[in-house]
């Protein structure tokens, strides 16, 4: 551990075994308040389950269960608990090194990821679908399992489970149609809430929580809540609402989908949140608006 900047810089050499730099560990302590930090390898952090604090480049935010962050070397960040608020973390710290020769194809794309500065803010940070967290949580657990019986290849196995975590990360992140690093800077010269309305008109198919768009904006979420309500006039879930139905809508109106493969692909996981949602917007079902509008518009 040293002092870079003013604030503390942890180094693989201190950190990290010198023959595999890799560990894994959980941390679940209402007394977490970590400083400001740095370190010269790789943390990838993920939420196991409950609430806490993550303080990254500058911004602050709510995490909770399924958001992973990665955090490139030299990246200034803490975490701390919330007063009365259970929570799990499970944390990686690994050398780069680790995966010489290991990415293949995917080094391009995974490599941003590994160096300092590659992955800006917005793309170090991560919700992770329900879909997907249960084959995160079983590579960590692999890992884990690996690193705490250490039997003859145990270094090789948490390897390649490693490569496949940041894999299906990389996936996830193109899924959503995020924006890769180099064009992050020309985004943030825009005002922030309209970003912010940007991605959501990008990417409501997916999972969107405030604590998202705060992240985006730069805000802490109750300071964002109440500015984003006073610029667009609805609050954040209302607009997140509004445009998954006018999609819902079109799509609907196309007529070549049933209502629950809509109600899906606009970014409801549950048929009946969809109904009602719907329905609280127009005063009718989507079936009632199907069969009123179904066939207006001829499918392309």
């Amino acid at each position: 551990m040293d002092e870079k900047k003013g604030i503390l810089y942890f180094q693989t050499r201190s950190q990290l075994n010198h023959e595999f730099p890799f560990k894994i560990f959980r941390y679940s302590s209402h007394l977490l308040k970590q400083s400001l930090h740095m370190h010269d390898y790789v943390q990838l952090a993920y939420v196991r389950k409950g609430m806490c604090h993550h303080r990254m480049m500058s911004k602050s935010l709510t995490v909770s269960q399924g958001e992973l962050f990665i955090i490139t070397p030299g990246t200034e960040h803490s975490f701390s608990a919330i007063e009365e608020k259970d929570f799990e973390l499970v944390l990686i710290d690994f050398a780069p090194s680790v995966l010489d020769g290991l990415l293949g194809p995917m080094k391009d794309a995974l490599e941003p990821y590994l160096t300092p500065g590659g992955a800006s803010a917005a793309h170090s940070w991560l919700h992770v679908g329900k879909t997907k967290q249960t084959l995160v949580l079983q590579l960590l657990q692999e890992m884990q399992e690996e690193y705490e019986a250490k039997e003859p290849g145990f270094e090789y196995s948490i390897r390649l489970s490693l490569v496949k975590l940041l894999m299906v990360v990389e996936r996830e992140y193109r899924k959503i149609g995020r924006r890769p690093p180099n064009r992050m800077a020309a985004a943030a010269d825009r005002q922030p809430i309209e970003e912010v309305r940007r991605y959501i008109h990008d990417n409501y198919s997916q999972d969107i929580p405030l604590e998202h768009g705060a992240y985006l904006a730069n805000m802490a979420p109750a300071y964002f809540s109440h500015v984003f309500k006073k610029e667009t006039g609805q609050s954040f879930i209302d607009y997140v609402n509004e445009v998954r139905i006018e999609r819902a809508m079109e799509l609907i109106r196309r007529d070549s989908l049933t209502i629950t493969q809509i109600g899906f692909q606009v970014g409801y996981r549950h048929l009946s949140h969809f109904i009602r949602t719907f329905k609280k917007r127009t005063g009718i079902t989507p079936t009632e608006y199907k069969k009123t509008f179904g066939s207006l518009t001829p499918s392309n």
